[in-house]
């Protein structure tokens, strides 16, 4: 029994090791001091409605809704990773959570 419970052990601790970019629900990019959030949000466990929102909060600017969907999930995914990518791109480093 003790052998099926490390066994467990490894694979939940490999399970939320893989990269999680492609899937993720919220980066924090940061450059410098800046520090930059994006996440998916949805109202319910459905893939619609959902929004992604822009954080610029650590810069007093707060929050905006950049994109929504309510016909297609993978939408707001695409953007928001895209957004992700196009920060990278600028020298931001984002993290995936």
């Amino acid at each position: 029994m003790q052998n099926l419970n490390h066994f467990r052990s490894i694979i939940i601790l490999a399970v939320l090791t893989l990269p999680t970019a492609v899937n993720a629900e919220s980066w924090i990019c940061e450059q410098g001091t800046l520090i930059r959030e994006i996440n998916v949000e949805r109202e319910t466990t459905n893939a619609v409605p959902c929004s992604v929102n822009y954080n610029k909060q650590a810069e007093g600017l707060g929050s905006s809704v950049l994109w929504t969907a309510s016909a297609d999930g993978s939408y707001c995914d695409m953007k928001a990773n895209g957004l992700a990518e196009k920060l990278e791109d600028l020298s931001w480093s984002c993290t995936a959570f």
